[in-house]
């Protein structure tokens, strides 16, 4: 009962750990694209993996070691292989893509989450938030601008969306067991073993060279990085430390629906940098998908927030 009522009774507290969440990982996503031209990704993942690691044992170690503890290991690897392939596909649309044009298709995994969990959870949408789940659906294709055959990279930010929603779903089954910090530090051991596997498999860069940055991001051969490059492979896995705790803590202590909408607090990030960096600005047809799949993500959130006051009552 206490533990409940830590979740139910501070939102602020768990707005305030998204927002920080998220603006964090912004700053991975920068670095990740800044690289891309040079390494593999896998490369890129294999030593933020390590160095997160690093870092969450002993954070979990401060919060208690029975918070080690995995009693749902098979569902545990099974998530983890979602978030891998995430992840992944992800960074390699971030290789070809605009930042914000990334980041946007990838938060339409909000409405894959509400259109996947009625078959998969039993959490049946009503009328309304399926009106908004296809209306946010069109917003991802207004982001996409689909001319003839849809670009290889948009196809790799919606898989990275679809398999998102997917792992997350998986979540509230294994959170009803598992602890957080458990999840967090199974994902990156699985991701540190999957690249490095990938690694000694094709990290030769034999299939590379296909001029496509997104294939190229996946194939390009293993390469020992100078120190400052090796800082920003450090860097990313300090975010990702911090960035996955603040995410577990803002869903511990607040009701998801009260947090997840903060979630799109990233999108203004993506922009910012894109714009800085890359001078990369948004076209009017962009900021229209962006504002379709935002307007019906929080809208759905705002449903289930009803949804779950009335099964309270």
């Amino acid at each position: 009962m206490a533990e409940a009522a830590l979740r139910l009774d501070r939102p602020l507290s768990g707005i305030a750990y998204v927002v920080a969440g998220v603006t964090i990982f912004s700053i991975q996503d920068v670095i990740i694209k800044w690289l891309s031209g040079d390494y593999p990704v896998l490369e890129i993942v294999f030593v933020r993996s390590l160095v997160a690691l690093l870092l969450l044992f002993p954070m979990a170690g401060l919060r208690g070691g029975e918070r080690l503890r995995v009693a749902k290991p098979f569902q545990q690897a099974f998530r983890g292989l979602l978030m891998f392939l995430s992840y992944t596909t992800y960074y390699l649309a971030l290789a070809a893509l605009p930042l914000a044009e990334t980041v946007s298709i990838f938060y339409s995994a909000p409405l894959f989450m509400t259109a996947l969990s009625g078959f998969l959870l039993g959490e049946h949408a009503g009328v309304r938030r399926w009106s908004a789940i296809a209306v946010g659906f069109v917003g991802v294709l207004v982001i996409m601008q689909p001319q003839g055959d849809l670009s290889l990279a948009a196809m790799l930010a919606l898989a990275a969306a679809v398999t998102y929603a997917l792992s997350a779903i998986m979540s509230r089954r294994i959170g009803e067991t598992d602890s957080a910090e458990s999840m967090a530090i199974s994902a990156c051991l699985l991701y540190a073993v999957l690249a490095g596997s990938a690694g000694l498999a094709f990290g030769d860069g034999v299939l590379g060279g296909t001029g496509r940055p997104e294939l190229d991001f996946l194939l390009r051969a293993w390469s020992w990085p100078g120190m400052g490059d090796l800082l920003l492979f450090c860097v990313c896995g300090l975010v990702a430390a911090i960035g996955f705790t603040c995410l577990a803590q803002a869903y511990r202590v607040a009701p998801a629906t009260a947090v997840a909408p903060f979630e799109y607090a990233s999108l203004p990030w993506a922009v910012l940098w894109g714009w800085a960096i890359w001078s990369e600005i948004p076209s009017a047809t962009l900021l229209a998908g962006i504002a379709l799949v935002v307007g019906s993500g929080i809208y759905v959130f705002r449903r289930e927030a009803i949804r779950a006051r009335e099964r309270a009552r």
